[in-house]
C-alpha cells in the first residue's frame, strides 16, 4: 500500500500507534489490494470497529470491516464479486477464502429516526467519517484507522476507555439503546469481551435499566445470537448477574434468576459450541423441562442446540464413578458429541467431581471393537430365530451396551458374554447405555 498515491485525509487523524502500525502490516494480501484498488479510483477507505479496537489489546485478527466514500453502487461496480448482504444500509461483503475472514465494506451513512427500535427509518449516504463514528453504539467500537494516510480517528475517547476497562455509548446513552434494543445485548457482550472485560458507566449502567422495554420489540433471533455470544466468553458470571439485576435476563430466559457458577463451566481445550450449550444447560436446570423448552423455543434456538441442552441439563449431576471403566466407556459412548459440553454443566455444579471425571476418561483408551454395534440386527434374528418386532431393537441395544462396557472385539466375545450373564432372548436389566 506505500506506493498507492494519498488522498487528502479528513480532520481530525493523528499519527497511528505501534500497535496500529502492526495492524496493517498483518493484512493480508485480499484486504491490502480491496484499499488499494478504493484509493487508486480516487475514494477514501478507513478500517473501522472490531479490528480497530483489537488491535490495541492484541488480539488476533478475524473479520474487517472497512468503511468508505464510495456509495453501493459504486463498490459493486469496483468489486462485481462483492455480495449486496445490506444494500439498503450501505453494506457489501466479499466472498471468504481460506486465508481471511469475513471482510464487509459499508458506505458512509448518517441514521435517520429509529421509529421501531431496531432499524432506522430512512438512511442517508454521505462522506463525513465523524458523521459516520457518530452513529455507533460504544465509543470502543467508534475509532477508525486510515490506512493510506496512515491516520487514527478516536473522536469519542474509545482508546482511553478501552485501556480503562470502561464501556461507554457514543453520547447519549438513552437515545443510543432505544434507537436499537439489540444495543442492550451487544452492551452485556461487551462487557465480557475478550478485548475488555469492560465495566459500564454510571451513564450506560443506569439507561441499561431505564431501557428495559427497548429489547421487547427485537427479534428473538437477534438475542439469541447475542446471548449465544456471551456464553462462549471465558468468564461471564458478573455480566449475567447483571443482566438478572437490570431486569433484562426476564427479556431473553424469563423467570431465570439464580446463576449457577458459570465461569467454571470453561476448562482448557473446549471448543466455544461446547461451552456454550453446557452453560445454558446449567442455567436451566433451575427450570422444570417444560420452561426449559419454552424458553428455547421462544429464543428461535437451532433444533441440535436445543436437543443437546434438553438431554445435558436432565444428566447434570448423573456420572460414572470413574474407577469404573466400564461405566467410563458407556459415558462416552452415550454422550458422544455432547461429552464435553456435559461435563462443562457438571463442572459448574461441581467442579472437583467433574475434573476427577474428565481426567479418567481421558486416560480410556480407544474402544477395541470400535463405535458401531460388532451385533447386528440380521444376526440376532437369525441366532435367535425370532421375527422382526419391537424387542429387535432392545435386544440390539443391550447387546452392544455389553460389548462396550467390556470392552469386546468382536461378536463372538459379545453372544459369549451375555450368554454368561443368563441371556435368553430377553435383555438383563438396563438396555441403555446411559440415562
Amino acid at each position: 500500500m506505500a506506493s498507492t498515491p494519498a488522498h487528502s485525509p479528513e480532520a481530525g487523524g493523528t499519527p497511528l500507534s505501534s500497535k496500529h502500525q502492526e495492524l496493517l502490516g498483518v493484512l493480508n494480501q485480499d484486504i491490502k489490494d480491496v484499499i488499494s484498488k478504493f484509493s487508486e479510483e480516487g475514494f477514501s477507505i478507513w478500517i473501522v470497529g472490531g479490528a480497530v479496537r483489537d488491535s490495541v489489546i492484541g488480539l488476533p485478527l478475524n473479520d474487517i470491516d472497512l468503511a468508505t466514500n464510495a456509495t453501493p453502487s459504486e463498490v459493486l461496480k469496483l468489486i462485481p464479486s462483492a455480495i449486496p448482504t445490506g444494500m439498503e444500509f450501505g453494506t457489501v461483503t466479499l466472498p471468504s477464502n481460506q486465508y481471511s475472514g469475513k471482510i464487509e465494506i459499508t458506505t458512509l451513512r448518517k441514521d435517520g429516526t429509529y421509529r421501531d427500535g431496531r432499524r432506522p427509518e430512512s438512511v442517508r449516504f454521505g462522506s463525513s467519517l465523524m458523521e459516520d463514528l457518530q452513529r455507533r453504539d460504544f465509543t470502543v467500537n467508534s475509532m477508525a484507522i486510515d490506512p493510506i494516510n496512515r491516520l487514527f480517528y478516536d473522536p469519542h475517547g474509545g482508546i482511553d476507555d478501552l485501556q480503562k476497562g470502561i464501556l461507554s455509548a457514543v453520547g447519549n446513552p438513552i437515545e443510543r439503546l432505544e434507537e436499537d434494543g439489540l444495543r442492550i445485548m451487544r452492551a452485556y457482550r461487551f462487557m465480557c469481551h475478550p478485548a475488555g472485560p469492560f465495566l459500564p458507566d454510571l451513564e450506560l449502567s443506569e439507561a441499561l435499566v431505564e431501557c428495559v422495554e427497548s429489547l421487547v420489540p427485537v427479534s428473538r433471533e437477534r438475542i439469541w445470537e447475542e446471548f449465544r455470544k456471551i456464553l462462549t466468553f471465558p468468564k461471564i458470571f458478573e455480566v449475567l448477574n447483571m443482566m438478572v439485576s437490570h431486569g433484562n435476563m426476564e427479556n431473553v430466559c424469563f423467570g431465570l434468576n439464580e446463576i449457577y457458577d458459570v465461569d467454571s463451566c470453561y476448562f482448557d481445550g473446549i471448543n466455544e459450541n461446547s461451552l456454550m450449550i453446557g452453560r445454558f444447560s446449567l442455567l436451566l436446570k433451575q427450570m422444570n423441562e417444560e420452561d426449559a423448552k419454552i424458553i428455547l423455543n421462544a429464543l428461535r434456538v437451532p433444533n441440535k442446540v436445543r436437543d443437546s441442552v434438553l438431554i445435558i441439563r436432565g444428566r447434570i449431576g448423573i456420572m460414572p464413578n470413574p474407577e469404573s471403566k466400564g461405566c467410563l466407556r458407556r459415558y462416552r459412548m452415550a454422550l458422544g458429541d455432547d461429552l464435553d459440553a456435559q461435563i462443562s454443566a457438571d463442572r459448574g455444579l461441581n467442579k472437583e467431581v467433574a475434573d476427577n471425571l474428565r481426567t479418567a476418561l481421558d486416560n480410556l483408551p480407544p474402544l477395541r471393537g470400535g463405535m458401531e454395534p460388532l451385533v447386528g440386527g440380521d444376526e440376532i434374528l437369525t441366532r435367535l430365530d425370532i421375527e422382526p418386532g419391537p424387542s429387535l431393537g432392545a435386544i440390539k441395544n443391550w447387546l452392544f451396551r455389553i460389548q462396550v462396557e467390556n470392552d469386546l472385539s468382536d461378536s463372538s466375545s459379545v453372544w459369549n458374554t451375555a450368554e454368561s450373564l443368563g441371556f435368553k432372548g430377553e435383555p438383563i436389566g438396563e438396555y441403555r447405555m446411559w440415562v
